[in-house]
């Protein structure tokens, strides 16, 4: 599997890829509309990958945000990558949990 084909299996809108040794983002939106972009904006447009290293530091990973209906995943896979996944569904926050860790094991295999 590729990141395309883990994208449209997975229903992701956004996928942001943080590369920890040049601090950039690579996105990757796929043509599909979030019912929010707040989440997106605050964590990945109008942030750094310094300071999003600095929020996730001590917290249990995969680390989730949600607002209304939409759900921000981040994974690190390997030591060199964080990844940010944007979507949207009306899963309960148990079943996003779990859903969160499928998302997780399946990023750690691509990567």
């Amino acid at each position: 599997m590729n990141i395309s084909d883990f994208i449209e299996k997975n229903d992701i809108a956004i996928l942001a890829k943080a590369d920890l040794g040049n601090q950039r983002f690579d996105i990757i939106k796929k043509d599909v509309e979030l019912e929010s972009y707040d989440l997106f904006e605050q964590l990945i447009l109008f942030n750094s990958v310094e300071n999003l290293m600095k929020s996730l530091s001590g917290q249990l990973l995969p680390r989730i945000w949600t607002q209304g209906n939409t759900k921000c995943v981040i994974c690190q896979p390997n030591d060199e990558q964080i990844v940010a996944l944007f979507y949207d569904n009306c899963m309960d926050a148990k079943d996003n949990y779990f859903y969160a860790k499928q998302l997780d094991s399946q990023l750690k295999e691509l990567f």
